[in-house]
């Protein structure tokens, strides 16, 4: 897993609570120029429209893929994902789309951005002590967005535009290299939002737990999970009132909330779901490597052999966990030994056990046995994202580039929208001399990364390679105008603020 610089994780926890800060602040004079943003609509409408809401969201996510906290995980990512699939697919979601993102951060939280962008920390992963629970915060951040709660804000503040917004924004991203500042931002901006958006926050608030709840009832969760679990967290913020769940201090929980809940648990009947094989092990993973330190990791490797010594057959979630910070240690022996017994445990072969097993071939050198084990792994488990980008990397690494770009390629048909792998296949071409589709490949990964100036860049130097032919030369060109026009607001924007990047 990606270890991100901690300091950074709390811009992102509170990009929620800026949105609702931005309503409080009027438009920077430096900013009041900036084209190109969403527009809010017709005034007299009563809300922001969806096609804006879903814009400003993926402004929003830019910023956020940029942020060092954004965990590019992708067992993470895609557990998210198919997790939440239930969810979504309730009546009570309203059949708008989600997308779920990862934020390496040990704090419990969750947070919903416009146009259904929901970023989820890997501390509520960890705490949680079942799918449950992470089923019910998700639903209620889910009935945050389909009751629109961000833009019926935007509609009640006339005077608020984008610029304001974005200002917020900025504001955060532009603290990036002073941890001090940044803390002053995020101060603020909880500030704002509990100071100046507290009635309706609580109102918002309850309407998310009504809906939330009936999508638990509906996707066939245990509905009990939001109570307990908000029960859990509204007793640590009263023992550590100065040190509360982040969840708490953005998502004030009242007693009023607590009671409406059980009165709607009281007519519901009690239903188990048990908690799946990859949440098990995904929790045991995040916690055995949450501390990156070096005593960190010592104490997390003292623990992982301490469960397994007193319950070798608990199940196989121990074991993983060793594995994985036996990885980070880079004791490969014990990654193999480890995982044997876990894969024992689980009574047959999982694409996490193959991933950590092929990643631990390319720790040790030994790339082409990292190909393989990856290839035959993604015949069996053909929608393990992790391991498509493993087995391209393990055939670079290995010295087979031309089968490294052959197989980046047929992967890309399923996962068109991975920027890791069109940076993998930027590497194939370039260990093969293919300097022009090199830099096509590596302009595709800034797309998606929300930098179209740098994606601009890319396709010029693809142009100047000096090795493409009339039809590929006219394919760039045509990329080229496709990017331009993100291009120019990127760099309206940064001209705005006072140069590039």
């Amino acid at each position: 897993m990606d270890r991100r610089p901690r300091t950074v994780t709390r811009r992102a926890r509170a990009l929620a609570a800026a949105l609702a800060a931005s309503l409080a602040l009027g438009p920077a004079p430096a900013l009041a120029q900036i084209e190109n943003l969403p527009k809010l609509g017709d005034p007299s409408g009563d809300e922001l429209s969806p096609q804006a809401e879903r814009r400003l969201g993926e402004s929003v996510m830019r910023e956020v893929r940029r942020d060092p906290s954004y965990l590019d995980d992708a067992d993470v990512v895609d557990y998210l994902n198919r997790f939440a699939a239930p969810l979504v697919a309730t009546p009570a979601a309203g059949g708008q789309s989600f997308d779920f993102f990862a934020i390496a951060d040990p704090s419990i939280n969750a947070f919903a951005l416009p146009g259904g962008f929901i970023g989820v920390h890997t501390g509520l992963l960890m705490a949680a002590e079942s799918e449950s629970e992470v089923a019910a915060v998700l639903a209620h951040e889910i009935g945050h967005v389909t009751q629109r709660h961000i833009a019926r804000m935007l509609a009640q503040q006339k005077q608020v535009s984008m610029v304001a917004l974005a200002t917020t924004i900025l504001a955060l991203l532009a603290a990036r290299a002073n941890p001090q500042a940044a803390m002053g931002g995020v101060m603020l901006g909880d500030s704002l939002a509990r100071g100046s958006m507290l009635s309706f926050s609580r109102e918002a608030e309850r309407e998310a737990d009504r809906v939330g709840f009936e999508m638990l009832r509906q996707a066939g969760f245990d509905s009990q999970a939001m109570v307990s679990f908000f029960m859990r967290l509204q007793q640590a913020g009263r023992f550590y009132e100065s040190n509360a769940p982040a969840y708490i201090r953005s998502h004030p929980l009242t007693g009023e909330r607590i009671g409406d809940m059980q009165l709607r648990l009281r007519e519901t009947r009690y239903r188990q779901r048990p908690d799946s094989l990859e949440f098990t092990l995904l929790r045991a993973r995040l916690r055995a490597t949450a501390d990156d330190s070096l005593e960190g990791r010592r104490a997390a490797r003292g623990i992982a052999e301490q469960s397994v010594r007193q319950s070798p057959k608990a199940g196989p979630g121990p074991w993983y966990g060793l594995a994985s910070i036996a990885f980070v240690q880079r004791d490969w022996p014990r990654v193999d030994a480890a995982l044997a017994q876990a894969q024992a445990l689980a009574g047959a072969p999982h694409p996490y056990f193959e991933l950590l097993g092929a990643r631990a071939r390319l720790g040790a050198g030994d790339a082409r046995a990292a190909a393989d084990r990856a290839g035959r792994a993604l015949a069996r488990f053909p929608d393990a994202r992790g391991l498509a980008r493993l087995q391209v990397e393990a055939l670079v690494a290995s010295g087979q580039p031309a089968e490294g770009v052959r197989v980046a390629r047929d992967h890309l048909l399923t996962w068109r929208g991975d920027a890791r792998l069109w940076q993998l296949l930027s590497q194939a071409h370039e260990a093969l001399g293919q300097r022009a589709d090199a830099h096509r490949a590596a302009a595709e990964q800034y797309v998606l990364l929300g930098s179209p100036m740098s994606a601009l860049d890319q396709l010029r130097r693809a142009q100047k390679a000096g090795d493409t032919d009339f039809y590929t030369a006219s394919v760039i060109d045509a990329r080229m105008r496709d990017v331009e026009a993100d291009a120019r607001r990127e760099f309206e924007e940064s001209r705005q603020r006072g140069g590039p990047r």
